[in-house]
């Protein structure tokens, strides 16, 4: 007997959709088949969509910004994740600048995690790094990270990674991730919210996803996170064309699909504030345009109150960021279909190597979505910890239903049942 059975939906396997049902026990995947089987538990799905669940490769939980920090911790952002169908997602661990610190670091931020209820994985952070390349990498390998994330901004809180660094990491066997503005175009101080976008501009974005794309089409293994530029995307498709979803990987967030830079004019404009900014509509007609050439989406969740986000008039005081991984895949699917799923599931569990993610086949782990898709949605402040989101009152196509992670049911119907989250290592 299985330990539960999803029934007659529109299950996803491998980029085609087939009425049939997956049987799970033993928190994995055992039989997906037209048989209606024995359960302990049955769970009908028709007319909806099973899904795998999704893997979001960018959050910040209780990211520690000195005077803020990030609303949402591991407990409360990973249910709101289970509310978004994501079941599994990576974090980051502070920023480290010799490899001494890197095993403090890793463990710290495991010991942060053990309270998710979905599964999880961390990424290294360097800030200006000075240490040794080889004995930093040995480290990941040891503590299960297979990801490394610098920094091309950010001098003033000595963030910045020396392409010389980044050179040495994508010589090694580990994926290089790149928060990837040219910090001699940036203006790290800034008091007009209303121009906030000039500050950070798209050229400085371009200028140095360029520079890592030079180096990474001769070596190693890039991924560029949050793309905020349609003009990026084009640029990065026109010269490394050849080496997209090969050895170059671009993320992106659904803010730079359904938000513009017209908003940081308007009265509570610095609700909006993050980094990379908002961009111009043409800049966001781009972005749509250019969904195919995209990897994954991430959500760079960082959600901060709204008296926090108030508190500065000054564009550089306020904290940056907002939430969004409750609504990730229906903002999404609402503007690409099916399109978008792949985005969700298979290519971030094949980029990051999560072996047993990102499809339901047998022998996977037993994390799948019920999405339905002829209803419409008007997106509310949601479970986040955060007192707003910059969604609410927005309809999106269709809505997540139930969450499965590991074979057990953590959300159904807007009951949250609880689960317990595992690190992944990679």
């Amino acid at each position: 007997m299985f330990d539960l059975g999803i029934v007659k939906g529109k299950v996803y396997l491998d980029g085609k959709f087939a009425e049939t049902n997956v049987y799970i026990r033993d928190g994995s995947i055992e039989k997906v088949s037209d048989e209606e089987l024995d359960c302990e538990r049955t769970l009908d799905a028709k007319g909806r969509l099973v899904l795998p669940g999704f893997i979001d490769p960018h959050v910040h939980f209780s990211l520690d910004l000195g005077e803020f920090s990030s609303r949402d911790d591991f407990e409360s952002g990973s249910r709101a994740a289970a509310f978004g169908g994501v079941t599994t997602f990576l974090d980051f661990t502070r920023p480290i600048h010799n490899h001494d610190e890197a095993l403090e670091a890793i463990r710290e931020r495991k010991k942060e995690a053990v309270k998710s209820c979905v599964d999880y994985s961390l990424h290294l952070t360097l800030g200006n790094f000075s240490g040794d390349v080889e004995k930093l990498v040995g480290i990941c390998r040891e503590e299960g990270l297979g990801s490394i994330k610098v920094f091309t901004a950010y001098s003033e809180s000595n963030r910045r990674c020396s392409y010389e660094v980044i050179e040495r990491i994508l010589k090694k066997d580990i994926l290089l991730m790149s928060h990837s503005e040219e910090d001699e175009l940036v203006s790290p101080v800034w008091d007009e919210v209303a121009t906030y976008e000039e500050s950070r501009p798209v050229e400085a974005e371009m200028t140095a996803v360029e520079r890592l794309c030079i180096s990474a089409s001769s070596k190693g293994r890039l991924y560029i996170v949050h793309v905020s530029s349609g003009s990026t995307v084009e640029m990065v498709k026109d010269k490394f064309g050849q080496f997209l979803n090969r050895s170059i990987f671009l993320e992106s967030c659904p803010h730079y699909f359904n938000l513009s830079s017209d908003l940081y004019g308007k009265e509570n404009g610095r609700i909006y504030l993050m980094a990379p900014p908002l961009r111009s509509k043409d800049e966001v007609k781009k972005m749509k345009e250019n969904i195919g050439f995209l990897s994954t989406v991430g959500t760079d969740h960082c959600p901060f109150m709204k008296e926090e986000k108030l508190k500065y008039e000054r564009a550089d005081k306020v904290p940056k960021g907002i939430g969004s991984i409750e609504y990730s895949f229906s903002l999404m699917y609402t503007l690409f279909g099916n399109e978008i799923i792949p985005k969700f599931t298979s290519s971030p569990a094949e980029i990051f190597g999560l072996r047993k993610k990102g499809r339901i086949a047998e022998g996977f782990d037993g994390d799948i979505v019920v999405y339905d898709e002829n209803i419409s949605r008007e997106i509310d402040g949601g479970v986040s910890k955060c007192d707003y989101s910059v969604y609410e009152g927005k309809e999106t196509r269709g809505k997540v239903v139930t969450t499965i992670s590991g074979g057990r049911i953590i959300m159904d119907d807007g009951t949250f049942y609880g689960g317990r989250g595992r690190f992944i290592r990679r």
